[in-house]
């Protein structure tokens, strides 16, 4: 039998974040010798437990109200997500005696606190509310997410360990929200190299014609309307774009490819990669940033915005190059410049492949957590009383 300390980690299950916990998985199911059992947060869904969600995941149909945050969305989608977190983290408890607690991401613990002065927990944060605040709201309405900053404050105050996935994320901790900085820790996402091997068909210098690949569930935000059009206007007579994206958007110029059932890590998810020669996704607000590090483990060069972590992820002019969100004429001036150089390109991405083996290689980033998994479990076994949790809904 496994004696060693076992962790509960209740994780996020939209878009990145499977993906995190995917890979997060897969590595403790292989390696760790911390025993962590894991369950997606909407696990286990009773009916009236749906009911709560649905009625709090309610959209406002005005768009411009959505984009202010001033229905609170993102305020009644986190409590939503946190109600059900508590009650399978509850119910967890009633069937297994656990020495640690993990939430990926903060949201779930909202309405945890308790279980956070009774059980050293770990938290991992992709993107504060301060820095949700300040790309997605006008200045004039940041007001609308002080009660997302009130709960994660009380969150981060309550937890054992902090894990950012970013320097910038960090630092928004340590002083947006007064957290002593010695209790959060830097551990990038990584991903699994086996599963973004480098093309077995080195791609010809002059290969005809050039393809650009846009990989981003919300079209809009994630830049994908700038590209389209400026692709339209400059490249589509000379290059093929290749958009991978869940908005429902309608395209019938030739040259302009458009996946909408495209999951990740499958073969044609991995041939699209391989296929292109750069991968731009020019976005206007973002967390963190996945996509980046696949593109660059498949050995693209980058072209991005300069916005939160994106700049710790790709290098400007050795990477890949960094534009400014909207910035039309910049980003149209970088495609061009990859067009006509394109040994250019083939250098910035073997650049991009080494940095990813580096500094975003999963599994020596899961043996990071794991090692901080480790050191609040042990601090769970100084304090044994801890162990027995009341179990009250």
């Amino acid at each position: 039998m496994n004696k060693s300390p076992q962790v509960l980690s209740i994780i996020e299950s939209y878009l990145g974040h499977r993906t995190y916990g995917e890979l997060m998985r897969e590595y403790f199911g292989r390696n760790g010798d911390r025993k962590v059992d894991f369950y997606w947060y909407n696990d286990e869904k009773e009916l009236t437990t749906r009911i709560i969600n649905r009625l709090l995941s309610y959209n406002f149909p005005n768009r411009w109200i959505q984009k202010q945050n001033l229905d609170f969305t993102r305020l009644r989608v986190q409590l939503g997500f946190a109600y059900m977190s508590r009650r399978l983290t509850y119910r967890k408890f009633s069937q297994r005696k656990y020495s640690a607690l993990h939430f990926h991401t903060q949201p779930l613990a909202f309405l945890a606190l308790d279980l956070l002065k009774k059980l050293p927990t770990a938290i991992t944060i992709d993107f504060t509310a301060i820095q949700a605040a300040t790309e997605k709201t006008d200045p004039d309405f940041r007001w609308t997410y002080a009660p997302n900053f009130l709960l994660e404050k009380r969150v981060f105050q309550g937890a054992a360990k902090l894990i950012t996935f970013s320097e910038a994320t960090r630092k928004s901790v340590i002083e947006d929200y007064k957290i002593d900085e010695n209790k959060v820790k830097v551990i990038y996402p990584g991903v699994d190299l086996n599963k973004i091997p480098l093309s077995s068909k080195p791609k010809q210098i002059e290969q005809k014609p050039y393809k650009i690949l846009f990989i981003g569930g919300h079209f809009e935000r994630k830049g994908g309307q700038d590209l389209l059009e400026v692709f339209l206007e400059r490249f589509a007579d000379r290059a093929e774009l290749h958009l991978v994206t869940q908005t429902p958007i309608k395209c019938d110029r030739t040259h302009v490819y458009i996946y909408q059932n495209i999951k990740a890590y499958t073969p044609e998810w991995l041939e699209l990669y391989h296929q292109a020669d750069v991968f731009v996704l020019p976005t206007y607000s973002e967390p963190f940033g996945w996509v980046f590090i696949e593109a660059m483990a498949a050995g693209l060069p980058i072209i991005a915005s300069r916005v939160n972590a994106i700049p710790e992820i790709v290098s400007h002019e050795e990477t890949g190059f960094l534009i400014q969100p909207g910035d039309r004429t910049d980003l149209a001036n970088r495609i061009q410049q990859l067009i006509e150089n394109r040994n250019l390109g083939k250098e910035m991405g073997a650049k991009g492949r080494q940095i990813v083996e580096r500094k975003f290689n999963a599994h020596t980033n899961f043996q990071t957590l794991e090692s901080v998994f480790r050191e609040i479990s042990i601090s769970k076994q100084n304090h044994e009383n801890s162990a027995h949790l009341s179990l009250q809904f």
